[in-house]
């Protein structure tokens, strides 16, 4: 029998993409043919490696130098006119695009093919930024003419529907962004030192607010902060090593495998984006269920989704970003607690097992595959 060929749309590289890595790998696994429409923005992959090619896997690059962020939107017709000429010219049983960056010229194309469509949403398009009410109530309204024309929509918690005021699709099913469970596989030996870890992209734009963890724990004895990734931020965290090189390490890009084993290995995570971006307040940043997963506390800020599970599974301690006060309490109320730090992580790690483990969102989602390919 034929493999269902699914075509996955995303501004985005798998190298870059933790997210979009487990999927395709559930997808693959679930025995569909994977085609993969994605864009090359920081054109390091050489014009050869445009079309790769492997098994039931194939990715069709877009490489075109274009910013990250909101700066992306003058490039997104260009971005647009290579969706829909791709998909108007391959051969597809069902498409996949996700995020609002993705989903117009999907939706167009398979309109024009008769082919289902699934919309999944990772961030709300209208909240990455602070926008007057009536232009936000305007991007919405647009986003939803495109939830209503889907087959399908994903969202990433519950805490969306809420975000959008409802989505206008009778097909809505949720997944989070949860790691796959490497619990037993990695090794848990921790530092000597209370070590804090965050790993990520770093851009200003996400509000982050690792200089506060900084200033935090510059007074802090026996802590180190470890940073991982990329983004405009680089120069800030590499300035703050030069000043206080045994308080912070930036060690860069690194796999998603290290992400984890490194998780595994220190005292401490943390999530405190500044709630007064939209978005923040409603997503469930997959550091919170990555060290759910590897048994571990994690501090995260009031006025947030990620706030109300910790609060629920009482797997960590909610603050207010905004005060550096507040995150170095929470910081030494941790460290000179290691009975504390055990019990949030065992709370976080039997809310992981129990709700939130990758096998129940892998089911979720071929489910929904499987439901939609049996009605064409």
């Amino acid at each position: 029998m034929e493999k269902k060929r699914v075509i996955l749309v995303r501004t985005n590289l798998v190298d870059r993409d933790p997210w979009l890595a487990k999927e395709i790998d559930t997808l693959k696994r679930g025995g569909y043919a994977i085609t993969l429409l994605c864009w090359d923005r920081d054109c390091k992959a050489s014009r050869a490696q445009q079309w790769e090619t492997g098994g039931d896997y194939r990715e069709i690059r877009l490489r075109l130098k274009a910013p990250w962020g909101i700066k992306i939107l003058p490039f997104l017709p260009i971005w647009w006119s290579f969706v829909f000429f791709r998909l108007t010219v391959e051969r597809w049983d069902m498409a996949h695009a996700m995020n609002f960056d993705s989903i117009i010229p999907a939706v167009i194309a398979a309109r024009l093919k008769r082919q289902p469509i699934i919309y999944e949403i990772f961030d709300v398009y209208t909240d990455l930024i602070v926008l007057p009410q009536l232009l936000r109530q305007i991007g919405i309204y647009i986003d939803k003419i495109f939830m209503r024309l889907a087959s399908a929509v994903i969202i990433a918690n519950e805490a969306q529907e809420k975000e959008l005021n409802g989505i206008p699709n009778t097909n809505v099913v949720e997944i989070y962004n949860t790691p796959p469970d490497y619990f037993r596989k990695l090794d848990a030996q921790g530092n000597d030192i209370f070590t804090i870890f965050y790993a990520g992209v770093l851009y200003r734009s996400r509000s982050l607010n690792l200089d506060k963890v900084f200033q935090a724990i510059r007074n802090i004895d026996g802590v180190r902060l470890i940073v991982a990734g990329y983004g405009d931020l680089d120069k800030d965290i590499e300035k703050w090593t030069s000043e206080a090189a045994d308080k912070v390490k930036f060690i860069g890009k690194i796999s998603y495998t290290e992400v984890l084993e490194r998780t595994m290995t220190s005292a401490l995570l943390f999530a405190l984006y500044d709630p007064v971006v939209p978005s923040v307040r409603y997503a469930s940043c997959n550091k919170l269920f990555e060290a759910m997963m590897c048994h571990k506390p994690i501090i995260v800020s009031k006025g947030t989704a990620m706030a109300d599970i910790v609060e629920k599974e009482n797997c960590g301690l909610v603050v207010d970003s905004d005060s550096v006060d507040e995150i170095r309490e929470a910081i030494v109320s941790l460290k000179e607690s290691p009975e504390l730090c055990r019990q949030l992580g065992a709370n976080g790690r039997k809310a992981y097992e129990q709700k939130y483990n990758r096998e129940i969102m892998e089911r979720r989602l071929l489910t929904l595959y499987r439901a939609i390919s049996q009605k064409t």
